[in-house]
């Protein structure tokens, strides 16, 4: 059955209510925060088979850490560019999940917090989360240490916070007011 436009005008109403409420507004963003708080955290910590037990440190770091930047990346788009059919789908998968990642966090964060819209600051508080998040993975032995994953990181969240300028995602997201000149 076809809604007239009477139903049409209330729900509208009622969703514009929903989004310019401020308490709701700050219910529904720091709820999406911990539900992508718990899924990031799933993804790169309890997704993966932790090595611990079947490695020494020593063993683990010559086999899972690079620190020559954009040597991981070259290698995986080299398996896309052939499609490769062992490598293709995890090379998107590491290059592009990487990415994808942490782009919440450049829309969460100034979002919810208002020193992380100085982009200075965000860059440092997303660079110190990144880097926590390699030191864990690696003293877990449930991922590789590597530069690669923290320059893909670092751009999905520069790519959110790029996003989180646009006027329609200040007006969904940010739980006080727009930016204004100078933050």
């Amino acid at each position: 059955m076809l809604s007239t436009s009477g139903d049409f005008r209330g729900k509208r109403t009622f969703i514009l209510f929903l989004l310019t409420d401020l308490r709701i507004k700050k219910l529904i963003v720091f709820t999406l925060f911990a539900v992508y708080i718990f899924c990031a955290v799933y993804m790169l910590f309890f997704m993966r088979e932790s090595l611990l037990g079947f490695y020494t440190y020593e063993e683990y770091f010559s086999k899972n850490t690079n620190f020559v930047p954009f040597r991981t990346v070259i290698e995986f788009a080299g398996y896309l560019r052939t499609d490769d059919q062992i490598y293709g789908d995890i090379s998107f998968e590491n290059i592009f999940g990487n990415i994808l990642a942490f782009l919440p966090t450049g829309v969460f964060f100034p979002a919810i917090w208002k020193k992380q819209r100085c982009f200075p600051c965000f860059v440092l508080t997303a660079s110190a989360v990144i880097i926590c998040v390699e030191i864990i993975q690696f003293t877990a032995m449930c991922g590789a240490c590597d530069i690669d994953d923290y320059i893909l990181n670092i751009t999905g969240a520069v790519i959110g916070f790029a996003l989180a300028k646009l006027n329609i995602v200040r007006r969904l997201m940010f739980i006080d007011t727009a930016f204004k000149k100078g933050e």
